[in-house]
């Protein structure tokens, strides 16, 4: 009897697990696929998670219409951190006689080496991966690199999939994008009547933005919040700040949601939409959060000594996919790896731009450029 495991957060299951599920059971000619919906994975921490009953209600609709294939309530039974080998050791003991396959996507075969106790994985269940449009993993070098440490082999799928990511589809669902081209129909009638993915107040204000606007923030979220697991951040926060940071961008000062606000003295107009978002989002949109509040507040200007979430938020802003200048390629390689070099280049970047057109330079720019120098790790 073979059997295969595919376990995952499905923090929306989409369609492109179901896609891998009918290329495994192709591939493998399986008499069951199992499939485990985590409690909580321990790389997803900080994720704008749904809770664990609706993550299992949308795996039964999705899975429903394939044969053979069950989803497992085992570990959000069991509770607390879900690590791979206790499941795949549970499911042993229950099919003793079966032979085990675990499927995992590119990226999740990158990261096995760090997963815990990856040997007693191996030790019951032969990996099975498929590679995901844009992830470019070359499985021939991965099959060497896997032997070397593990004195095994994988299995492959010719099955490609399409770069749909569940973190991109929970922003979609927090700007109230359509999200029917990602998910199966029943999930996303599911999402849209249990509220699930919501961020309070996003919506609210994409309101007074233009289309363009909205669109812009959207890219900025999607930026920031596919860096929100490596930075540790919540990713609710981050899409909540980059949801609300130009909310104020098209307003004037006489508007009634402006109503008591005192600009700060000689600041750029440019730079002036920063100051009056902070104060739309805590007066008119009743946000407390201050690191969420600073974000907004100094998301054109920078300053000195900003919050990992103030730099995500920055930098995304920034280098979202709609931008495009010359040296974007490197500062948004930059962002990945080092966010005070990114920084510091992407100030200099900044601050050259504004005296070539020679345009109003905000002194707090310029103290964010000179900090950012000083500490720079290079």
């Amino acid at each position: 009897m073979k059997i295969a495991i595919f376990g995952g957060s499905f923090d929306p299951v989409h369609a492109e697990h179901i896609n891998l599920v009918r290329a495994a059971a192709e591939k493998l000619q399986a008499d069951k696929i199992i499939v485990v919906p985590a409690f909580v994975p321990p790389h997803k921490q900080g994720k704008n998670m749904a809770p664990a009953q609706d993550r299992l209600n949308m795996c039964r609709l999705a899975f429903a219409g394939i044969k053979n294939c069950e989803v497992s309530s085992y570990e959000l039974n069991a509770g607390g951190t879900s690590y791979t080998y206790l499941t795949v050791e549970w499911f042993r003991r229950k099919y003793p006689d079966a032979q085990f396959y675990l499927l995992v996507g590119s990226d999740m075969l990158k990261d096995f080496y760090t997963w815990k106790n990856p040997e007693e994985i191996l030790a019951q269940a032969e990996l099975v991966a498929c590679n995901r449009e844009g992830d470019k993993v070359n499985f021939r070098a991965e099959q060497i690199r896997f032997f070397a440490k593990f004195r095994k082999t994988f299995k492959t799928l010719d099955y490609v999939g399409k770069n749909v990511s569940s973190t991109e589809t929970r922003v979609l669902c927090a700007f109230g994008e359509d999200l029917r081209p990602y998910l199966p129909a029943d999930v996303s009638d599911y999402i849209e009547a249990r509220s699930l993915y919501r961020v309070e107040r996003v919506k609210d204000a994409l309101r007074y933005m233009k289309p363009a606007r909205r669109k812009h923030s959207l890219r900025v979220a999607l930026m920031a919040a596919g860096v929100a697991a490596k930075y540790k951040l919540s990713e609710h926060d981050v899409i909540q700040a980059c949801g609300l940071h130009d909310v104020a961008k098209s307003l004037d000062l006489s508007a009634p949601e402006l109503a008591g606000f005192s600009p700060e003295e000689e600041v750029p107009q440019p730079v002036l939409h920063q100051y009056t978002g902070a104060y739309m989002a805590e007066h008119t949109f009743g946000i407390t959060d201050a690191n969420v509040l600073d974000a907004i507040r100094y998301h054109t200007s920078g300053r000195p000594n900003m919050s990992v979430l103030e730099k995500v938020v920055f930098l995304s802003d920034m280098l979202e996919q709609g931008r495009d200048f010359s040296g974007i390629d490197k500062l948004r390689r930059l962002f990945y790896e080092d966010l005070d070099e990114c920084m510091f280049q992407s100030l200099k970047h900044e601050l050259k731009y504004l005296k070539r057109e020679r345009r109003d330079i905000y002194p707090l720019t310029e103290q964010a450029f000179e900090y950012y120098k000083e500490n720079r790790s290079l």
